[in-house]
């Protein structure tokens, strides 16, 4: 049973509403949280102005000074309570650190939502093989950075080129920070009254996968090398023949229902059948992507190659 809420914002009147959000956010983190941090981040679209006013997705990178004091991370926990209250009448605010953890929201459903992403780094993790433990996906985030304030210390980061070895060595132990969180969510909600959470944090986990990870996997060598993976971050019509090319029928089929979750959000927010189609898709995501890495390992191996 679908309930939905409808809003009756104009496109107008929710740009002014993030408009506003953001330059709250920015502005009390600098003045607030700013002695603690090296520096604010916008990254991913939405850096370079494409937010979808149906599910806008904000996502910041804090850069953490080495020894802050702890208070740092409380403050900004403050912050966001405090925002999400003020503007409750206007929009829902959606907090989260994906893919570890994803925060109740205000109970205030106006037919209007807003996601935030503001993740920690610190700034002496930002070396290695595994810059902050990310993976290739970094690199993304690297490329898409726009400084909102403090020095531009992700300029000295240097994510290492994404190659068949690299895949192999470092793939399993970062993307399980992607998937292992979904085969615990159902535990962490209440059902039912929560199942547009699990929806949330299932679509999230899909997009995430299909978007920076599933791409990559089923690139070829000169495609890693040239970053073509870029164009599927910001046009994701293209998801769907890639993944119909590259891996099969069903996972593009499930790309699709990803995709057509994202362009009716607030129509299928609290559709139950909705919610667990959606986690059933983020999963299968997941196995299609893992039977992708084992391909790759088997090709490698069995060619004669060995890992240096």
């Amino acid at each position: 049973m679908s309930i939905i809420v409808q809003s009756t914002l104009t496109d107008a009147e929710k740009t002014k509403i993030i408009e506003d959000f953001i330059s709250e956010y920015e502005t009390r983190v600098q003045e607030e949280c700013g002695h603690a941090l090296d520096a604010l981040y916008r990254h991913g679209s939405y850096a370079f102005g494409k937010v979808n006013l149906d599910f806008p997705d904000l996502n910041y990178l804090l850069v953490v000074k080495k020894g802050a004091h702890p208070n740092i991370f409380l403050r900004h926990g403050q912050i966001l309570r405090e925002m999400s209250n003020v503007i409750k009448e206007k929009a829902q605010v959606m907090v989260e650190f994906r893919p570890n953890r994803y925060i109740y929201p205000s109970k205030n459903d106006v037919g209007f939502e807003i996601s935030i992403d503001p993740q920690y780094i610190h700034a002496e993790d930002g070396v290695g093989d595994v810059p902050f433990g990310w993976g290739w996906v970094l690199q993304g985030s690297l490329d898409t950075r726009k400084l909102v304030f403090g020095e531009d210390v992700l300029e000295k980061v240097v994510q290492p080129p994404l190659t068949t070895e690299y895949i192999i060595k470092y793939f399993p132990g970062c993307y399980s920070h992607i998937w292992l969180p979904l085969e615990r969510a159902p535990v962490q909600y209440k059902m039912p009254d929560d199942y547009y959470l699990l929806l949330h944090e299932a679509y999230c986990v899909a997009k995430m996968s299909a978007i920076g990870w599933g791409v990559n996997l089923a690139m070829t060598e000169e495609e890693m090398e040239s970053k073509a993976w870029l164009k599927y971050m910001f046009d994701k019509n293209e998801l769907i023949p890639f993944y119909h090319e590259r891996y099969d029928e069903k996972t593009a089929k499930n790309v699709e229902y990803m995709l057509n979750v994202r362009d009716h959000w607030m129509e299928y927010k609290h559709d139950t059948e909705v919610a667990i189609r959606m986690y059933q898709v983020a999963y299968q995501i997941v196995m299609a992507l893992k039977v992708k890495y084992g391909q790759i390992c088997h090709d490698f191996f069995s060619s004669g190659r060995t890992l240096k």
